[in-house]
């Protein structure tokens, strides 16, 4: 019935999706020509099929602005002009990259209208989302979000503002361009979602790849992107199956700028995804990385693999450069020895200082060849553009990948069939002892389901009372308290304050992954639980001690006067003390404290609000999971009294048989996917 699974080649979701579409196909047709009307166990079925039916295996890229992303990604797809590449600045939001038959771009603006560009695509999206010329100097992604969210020109261009969009992108900016800016981007051109169909390669159907907003020099990842990384879909599967964090191989390996980006991605990632991260290195053909390759991956391993438990193997480095000119090459029928030998792009599809890389790459891997007594063929240097590229080993890896975590999400979805049908098989058993001990047995077990109505309420009332109101906020009472007694102490320094509050933040995520773990091991039976979507908003310290500065400065100098000792008598003279402009590190301290609490508790209050919300909605899930139950078996046993006391001996020996043929198909069923 189902083809084995050791039988799948290159797509491996793709491959697991053709067999959840047979088996879910089949499981349906079982329940429906056994005549199985209750939902049973349903609805668990197809939720955990959706990921395979209806949804994709979607790899999220993330890395600095300057890591060449959309290099890499059009590498990975094997089509170069995808997305926009080169040093002109372009709008950088959120970008999916789907499959589809017809090639199109459709993009989201502010005000959430929509536009879709259909045909040939190339090239298309740089002109769609390229920032002119005039506003290169401008931080357009920080200037973007404020716009989308309807700040005006006056809100924006206020000086506390823009000094601080200054200080986040290390950018000077003038404020008259920053007013012509807005007043040519309102909301309905500000691109704030990008949305690729193309015909992609057949290795990458099923996929989509998501191209997450780059990050500059200084500054954290976007809480749009960490949104997208750690959600959930409605199925109730990983909305991100895999992140690639990309780092540039000619770029220093030990820049504090790189680790402390690396770091902050991770501080806000949920274990459950830091599971999932492939950490690659870039450009791994230019020299500069070649030269030093053993030493740059044993820092890399050091720095960002080992720290962060992501599995060695993860580690890898690749040249999306060689890889686009491997599929180039290879796909168009190239003659690579002639290409070495051209001086110019051999075609308008290529970008002309692109080809110049490409060339110098090409020159490389002829010395290369040379340097080891082989021939400068089309062969051999088809070979070592393949090499050099590493692409192959990226796809084995991610397929590996693919591999185990839908190799368990599939028997996850065959054991639950299994289960239903199971249980289906139990009922009918069931059925035909009823059918042949007769009407007092039927009615005993009517009662014995108005009994369970009765237990569920208990159940129910057990689960209610282990996660109400009360009880959650117990389990983060010790915020109030950690407030308290750490923070708001008047003896907590500058360094005490921040210390304390990340370590609270820690343990409050570490308490709330611990509740959600209780209560998908209590529910299980019921509803699936996911990971909370509730986040404990951190404060943002630089921007509260710089408040803090500009607050406690002195408005004015402040004179005192002070004794002088002299020959005969004591005189006095005025100096002094603060000058105009000084700050006073005491009220600084104090106003820091201050606001940082203020921002504590009136976080702390609206997490534990919207964590108590998704605790009840499981509790209401719950509920209606049980009372489902009980409703499809009492009109069942209905149904089935209703046509006992109307039938004859012959036509209740009939249902019988009927009911063991039912048996026998669902068994013969079971038996098929047992062996799978």
């Amino acid at each position: 019935m189902l083809q084995k699974l050791a039988d799948m080649k290159i797509n491996q979701f793709m491959e697991y999706r053709i067999q959840v579409l047979k088996a879910l196909e089949e499981y349906k047709e079982v329940r429906k020509n056994a005549n199985i009307n209750d939902a049973g166990l349903s609805a668990s079925v197809e939720r955990k099929a959706a990921p395979f039916v209806k949804g994709h295996f979607t790899l999220a890229v993330v890395g600095k602005m300057s890591a060449g992303k959309s290099t890499f990604i059009n590498a990975f797809l094997g089509n170069k002009n995808i997305l926009p590449t080169g040093h002109f600045q372009t709008t950088c939001v959120l970008t999916k990259i789907e499959y589809a038959e017809e090639e199109s771009i459709e993009i989201v603006y502010g005000d959430n209208h929509t536009e879709c560009i259909k045909g040939d695509i190339s090239g298309k999206l740089g002109k769609l989302v390229a920032i002119e010329d005039e506003y290169s100097s401008l931080p357009v992604n920080d200037i973007n979000k404020l716009i989308v969210k309807g700040w005006n020109k006056a809100k924006i261009c206020d000086p506390k503002i823009i000094k601080g969009m200054e200080e986040t992108s290390c950018r000077a900016i003038e404020k008259k361009v920053l007013e012509r800016y807005i007043d040519n981007h309102p909301k309905s051109k500000v691109a704030k979602e990008v949305t690729i169909k193309y015909p992609l390669h057949e290795d990458c159907k099923g996929w989509r790849i998501v191209d997450t907003p780059g990050v500059e020099a200084v500054g954290g990842i976007d809480i749009e992107t960490i949104n997208f990384l750690t959600a959930k879909a409605e199925n109730g599967g990983n909305n991100v199956d895999a992140i690639i964090f990309l780092h540039k191989g000619t770029d220093n390996i030990e820049d504090k700028s790189i680790n402390d980006f690396v770091k902050n991605i991770f501080k806000t990632l949920s274990d459950d995804a830091k599971k999932r991260i492939f950490f690659v290195v870039t450009n791994a053909a230019d020299d500069t990385f070649q030269n030093n390759e053993e030493e740059y991956m044993r820092k890399a391993k050091a720095l960002f693999v080992d720290p962060y438990g992501i599995q060695p193997e993860r580690l890898i480095a690749v040249d999306s450069l060689m890889e686009i000119l491997y599929r180039y090459v290879t796909i168009e029928h190239k003659d690579v020895v002639s290409l070495l030998k051209a001086k110019t792009a051999p075609d308008s599809s290529w970008n002309e200082q692109v080809w110049k890389i490409c060339r110098s790459l090409l020159r490389d891997i002829e010395d290369t060849l040379e340097d080891a007594d082989k021939n400068v063929n089309n062969e051999n240097l088809t070979a070592m553009i393949q090499d050099w590229s590493s692409f192959d080993k990226l796809r084995t890896v991610l397929n590996e990948f693919v591999k185990t975590e839908k190799t368990n999400a599939y028997y996850d979805f065959l054991k639950t069939i299994s289960e239903d049908i199971k249980l289906c098989v139990d009922h009918r058993k069931n059925d035909i002892t009823l059918l042949q001990e007769g009407t007092e047995k039927m009615q005993g077990q009517i009662r014995a389901l108005k009994e369970a109505e009765l237990e569920k309420n208990l159940t129910l009332g057990s689960i209610r009372k282990k996660f109400d109101k009360n009880t959650v906020k117990e389990r983060f009472a010790f915020i109030d308290q950690r407030v308290e007694s750490e923070i708001e102490s008047s003896s907590a320094s500058f360094k005490d304050i921040r210390r304390e509050a990340i370590n609270l933040y820690d343990l409050t995520d570490a308490k709330k992954v611990a509740l959600f773990a209780e209560m998908a091991s209590e529910f299980n039976k019921y509803v699936q639980v996911g990971t909370s979507k509730v986040f404990f908003k951190r404060p943002d310290f630089e921007e509260i001690e710089k408040r803090a500065t500009e607050d406690s400065k002195y408005k004015e100098d402040v004179k005192k006067t002070r004794k002088v000792p002299g020959m005969c008598c004591d005189d006095y003279e005025e100096y002094t003390e603060h000058a105009k402009g000084d700050v006073d590190t005491e009220k600084k301290l104090r106003l820091f404290r201050t606001e940082t609490v203020r921002h504590i508790r009136q976080e702390a209050n609206k997490f534990k609000e919207d964590i108590q919300k998704e605790v009840d909605a499981y509790v209401s899930q719950v509920n209606v999971s049980l009372q489902q139950a009980i409703d499809d078996q009492m009109a069942h046993l209905t149904e089935l009294l209703e046509k006992y006391n109307v039938s004859s001996e012959e036509q209740l020996n009939s249902m019988i048989a009927e009911a063991n043929k039912e048996i026998a198909l669902m068994n013969q069923f079971l038996n098929s996917i047992s062996k799978n």
